[in-house]
Order: C-alpha cells, then sequence, then structure tokens
C-alpha cells in the first residue's frame, strides 16, 4: 500500500511518543486481563491464520478459484489431518503405555542393579558404601508400586479424567479453528475498520508500524519453523544411526522444544537420557559401555547439536 498521501503526518515529540507508548500499554493491558481465557485460542488462533494465508493466496492462484473456496479447501484438510492423527496415534499408545506397565518390574531391576556398581572415573572408583542407595532404591520401587496400584484402583476415575480432557481438547480445538477461519477470511476488512478509526495525518505511521511489525514476525515465525524442521530431522537421523527405541518421538520432542527458549534442548534431551539409561541394550553402541555411559554418550550427542544450532543455525537462519 502506498504510503505518499500520508506524507504529511506530524513530528512526534519525545513526551508525545512516551505518552502515547504508555497509554497503548495501560490499554492493551487492561484488554488481555479482560479477556484472558480467550488469549491462548486467539493466541493459537493468529498464528495458525498467519500460516495458513500464504497457502491460500497461492491454492487461490494455482486453481483459479475464489479465496473463500480456497480457505474451505485448506481447513477441510486440516480436519482431516486432525482425525486421523488421534485414530492413527491412540493404537499405539495404549500398546506401549501396556508394555511400559509390564516393564516396571525389570526396570526397577535394572535400576537397582545400577546403583549397585561402582563409580568408576579414570580407573578410580569412588565408594559408594556410605551411600543409602538400598533405601534409595527401595524407597524408589515402592513409590512406583503404589503409583501403579493407585492408578490401577482409580481407572474409572482416569478414564473420566481422559475424556475430560479430551472434550475439553476438542473445544479449544474448534473454537482455534473458528477463530483462525474468520481472521484468515477476513482480516482484510479488520484492519481497514481499524484504520477508519485513525485520524487520517497519523494513518501513515500506522501503515509503516503495521508493515515493521509483519516483516518483523515473518522472519521470525517462519524461521523458528525452519529451525524445529532441521532439528527434529537432525534427532530423528542420529536415533536412527544409533538405533534408539521411538524415533520419530523423539524427533518430534526435540522439534516442539525448540518454541521453548532455554528450558527446551534440556526437555528434549531427557527422553533420550532416560532410554539410553534405561534400555542401552537395544542399541548398538550401548553394548560397548555401562548404561551410564551411554547416557553420558546421548547427553553429550545432544549437547553438540544444540550447540551447532546456536553457534551455526540460528546465526544463519
Amino acid at each position: 500500500m502506498s504510503l505518499s498521501r500520508y506524507s504529511n503526518s506530524p513530528i512526534w515529540s519525545d513526551s508525545s511518543k512516551r505518552l502515547v507508548v504508555l497509554v497503548l500499554l495501560l490499554l492493551i493491558s487492561l484488554l488481555l486481563y479482560r479477556v484472558r481465557l480467550l488469549l491462548l485460542p486467539f493466541v493459537m488462533a493468529m498464528v495458525l491464520a498467519y500460516l495458513i494465508d500464504p497457502g491460500v493466496n497461492a491454492l487461490s492462484k494455482r486453481l483459479r478459484v475464489p479465496r473463500l473456496v480456497a480457505i474451505i479447501l485448506i481447513y477441510l484438510l486440516i480436519i482431516a489431518v486432525l482425525i486421523l492423527i488421534p485414530v492413527r496415534a491412540i493404537p499405539p499408545i495404549v500398546v506401549q503405555v501396556n508394555a511400559f506397565l509390564n516393564n516396571v518390574p525389570r526396570y526397577l531391576q535394572e535400576l537397582g542393579d545400577f546403583l549397585q556398581q561402582p563409580i568408576i572415573v579414570a580407573n578410580f572408583e569412588i565408594p559408594i558404601d556410605d551411600l543409602p542407595l538400598e533405601q534409595l532404591y527401595a524407597g524408589i520401587s515402592s513409590n512406583l508400586i503404589n503409583i501403579i496400584q493407585t492408578l490401577g484402583g482409580r481407572s474409572l476415575s482416569l478414564l473420566g479424567s481422559i475424556a475430560s480432557a479430551t472434550i475439553s481438547t476438542v473445544g479449544w480445538t474448534v473454537m482455534v479453528l473458528f477463530l483462525s477461519f474468520y481472521l484468515v477470511k477476513d482480516h482484510e476488512l479488520m484492519f481497514q475498520a481499524i484504520m477508519d478509526l485513525v485520524p487520517e495525518s497519523y494513518k501513515g505511521d500506522i501503515y509503516l508500524l503495521s508493515e515493521q511489525v509483519s516483516i518483523t514476525w515473518n522472519a521470525f515465525l517462519r524461521g523458528q519453523l525452519v529451525l524445529c524442521l532441521v532439528m527434529a530431522t537432525i534427532v530423528f537421523v542420529l536415533a536412527l544411526l544409533l538405533n534408539l527405541p521411538n524415533p520419530l518421538t523423539l524427533a518430534l520432542i526435540a522439534g516442539f522444544a525448540e518454541f521453548l527458549p532455554t528450558v527446551g534442548p534440556v526437555l528434549a534431551a531427557v527422553p533420550a537420557a532416560l532410554i539410553a539409561l534405561f534400555q542401552s541394550d537395544v542399541s548398538w553402541i550401548g553394548h560397548f559401555m555401562t548404561p551410564f555411559w551411554f547416557m553420558v554418550v546421548i547427553l553429550s550427542v545432544y549437547g553438540i547439536i544444540f550447540q551447532l544450532e546456536n553457534y551455526y543455525l540460528v546465526p544463519r537462519i
């Protein structure tokens, strides 16, 4: 949009800028407080609409169909994917949970064996006789067994909680899809309606500010998505090479963790470390070292990956 017709906007003094910023912050804070329950789905809808909008434009031009038809086609595809994911994912999850519960006694035995092994660093054995490892092992075993028995005794309550959480998730998903649909469909009309409320002399500043915010947000979000894809791919390939169980799950965790600054890499490494500690025998490299050192190797690999991300990928993406 051309800004030539708004080139005569008055120059703002420093005091005017500070006053406007303060008023805007107060108004935004009040608005966020009043709509705090709807804030998260609205933000998610904005992000989804922002991601969908380029696809809508491309589909509309390629198929030569009205924009509304392109929007409907994309949302039908999204709904189909959202339906297929639970249908395909729930049965394997149930199988894996049952397998985990059946293997709890073996995990406890492996934990006890691990705690009884001497700690050797550079041919130096660290004395562990004075450490209350047996009491620690007994406490962990007792707590895990109590948790499993509690879950088994409250299966109906647990199923009710799962059903309630499922209904809540479906409701939030429908709300996000509904809001994002209208944001994609009418965002230009919404923006123009807001601009009609702005005094004519300040419209140039608002248009320029919105353009700069759009460019910055576009660069951040697309860069973050590229990082998620790259990190998920790297973790998936390395998990396959090391023959770790559930490489796709580890990759998805690493990808989504990119949206969590600082703590994301730590959270992404925890599942891999636990797998290395308790299932080292499934990996070819785990046969050449103890479970503890295999866990150290996996954590080191994750550390190298995220250092590579910070010093090489982030500056270039």
